[in-house]
């Protein structure tokens, strides 16, 4: 449940940092004496549930923008009808009319009371997730996005999505695992207990209460605390919304990353389906990092795509990557020295965003807005740490990847202005560094042909580009042999 719907009006109304809070400002009033004169103007509608709602006072608040008054002809249509700007449990927060589905149209289209024609083309967007019982109509909704938009650029930050499963953690059902892994579990519990320091958190939990082991991906915290200083951050995920708030609750005990922000499949206007119509602000500053690239079919060009994070060996074997996932590598983590090439994937997506972030905000006073889907790919500046530099990667992403150019480290390397160079056969003479992993691949073996003149690095080289915004010397990243 997003803190915005469970605190008190006095936490809501003295947090800045709230959900939306430009929307919560004027959208959101405490009126008791107007929940009562709605309710009990509407008392005659509606379903029994909803009128004990009304009648009792247990409307949450009054959902109104100061625009929205009676006598304010921005909430009224060109001939003073309302124009349902908002619902509160199917109740137009102007004029008291229910909320109706045109018996000849579809689902959310507003029909007017007494036998008046519907308002043509007045579809509705449920926006339970701030407010349970919140219904925008379209147009309020995107002036919504609009004015939340700049209140997040205005405060330095882009908007950043993030899902959960895969992404920033991965669990397993307890009957998804053998005895023997449970035993192993609880005994990895116990000495992560044991061996933590004074404020340092667990990584590995088992929440009974829901039959899981969660395992969070390494990095998570440092990441979400870097994060949050430059973006505002939501969790969009497919999980229930139950099984989305414990998981929230591990990675931001203290709710001081989210404040709410949690999107999950029940809040989602497309079933199996991701998209940035819900999401509070602008696809020109929006990022999204999820291990999926599918669920996103109209926001491609934000995504960050990483690789999947397998703890469980049910969770591997589900995408049939079996003996891939952690515990089946003698519990080696990404990061960590013997993990196989595995590297830490969430700090590889950090220094992405930061440099997004520092090439959407360097040139604020230009004309033209920035939008962060060419600044991933195509940035078209000639004053990037690594313009100039024309890459082949070797052993970086699977050759599996249909879409290798959503990796992290690639648009990585984007981000910080190199050109990607496709095949070393047509465009070889071109080509002046190899990002490779191993020593042994044929790209590699190529390079150390050209006697010099293409220079092999590792992609950590990349990571340090970014931090130290600017070309750092790349025989501090040789290729381990």
């Amino acid at each position: 449940m997003p803190a915005s719907a469970s605190g008190s009006d006095d936490d809501v109304e003295s947090s800045d940092d709230e959900l939306a809070s430009a929307l919560e400002a004027e959208l959101f009033a405490n009126d008791d004496a107007e929940v009562k004169e709605v309710a009990k103007a509407n008392a005659g509608d509606g379903d029994s549930e909803t009128k004990r709602a009304r009648e009792g006072g247990a409307l949450p608040r009054v959902v109104r923008r100061k625009a929205f008054r009676a006598d304010d002809a921005r909430g009224r249509g060109d001939e003073g009808t309302c124009a349902h700007p908002a619902f509160m449990f199917e109740i137009c927060v102007v004029c008291g009319e229910r909320k109706r589905d045109d018996a000849g149209g579809s689902k959310g289209e507003m029909r007017s009371g007494s036998g008046e024609e519907a308002l043509r083309g007045h579809f509705t967007t449920s926006m339970r997730y701030i407010h349970e019982g919140l219904t925008l109509s379209n147009a309020e909704l995107e002036k919504a996005k609009r004015e939340e938009k700049e209140r997040v650029l205005k405060d330095g930050k882009l908007t950043l999505i993030l899902d959960l499963d895969h992404t920033l953690l991965n669990s397993a059902q307890f009957k998804e695992l053998t005895q023997e892994q449970h035993d192993l579990l609880h005994q990895c519990i116990a000495q992560e207990a044991n061996g933590l320091a004074e404020r340092e958190r667990p990584m590995l939990y088992c929440l009974r209460h829901m039959g899981f082991f969660t395992k969070l991906r390494p990095h998570v915290f440092e990441f979400l605390e870097e994060v949050s200083q430059i973006c505002q951050p939501y969790v969009y995920t497919m999980g229930d919304k139950a099984y989305a708030k414990e998981m929230v609750k591990l990675i931001d005990p203290e709710g001081k990353i989210f404040h709410g922000r949690v999107i999950s499949n029940n809040d989602s206007t497309s079933s199996h389906v991701k998209d940035l119509d819900i999401v509070l602000g602008g696809e020109t500053s929006a990022v999204i990092v999820d291990d999926t690239e599918r669920v996103w079919p109209a926001n491609h060009g934000n995504l960050i795509r990483l690789d999947r994070y397998h703890f469980f060996p049910s969770s591997a074997a589900s995408f049939q990557q079996k003996g891939q996932s952690v515990m089946e590598r003698s519990m080696v983590d990404e990061g960590e020295l013997g993990s196989m090439g595995a590297r830490a994937v969430l700090l590889d997506v950090l220094a992405v965003i930061q440099s997004a972030h520092r090439s959407y905000f360097k040139h604020t006073s230009i004309e033209e807005e920035p939008d962060v889907r060419t600044l991933l790919v195509k940035p078209d500046r000639i004053d990037l740490p690594l313009s100039g530099v024309k890459f082949v990667m070797s052993g970086v992403t699977p050759l599996s990847d249909r879409n290798p150019e959503r990796h992290p480290l690639r648009l990585l390397a984007s981000t910080l202005g190199a050109e990607f160079v496709s095949s070393i056969e047509r465009d070889g003479d071109s080509v002046t560094h190899v990002i490779a992993r191993s020593s042994g691949t044929d790209k590699v073996k190529w390079a150390k042909k050209t006697g010099g003149r293409v220079l092999i690095v590792e992609p950590s080289w990349l990571v340090a580009c970014a931090q130290a915004n600017t070309r750092v010397s790349e025989s501090l990243y040789p290729i381990e042999t």
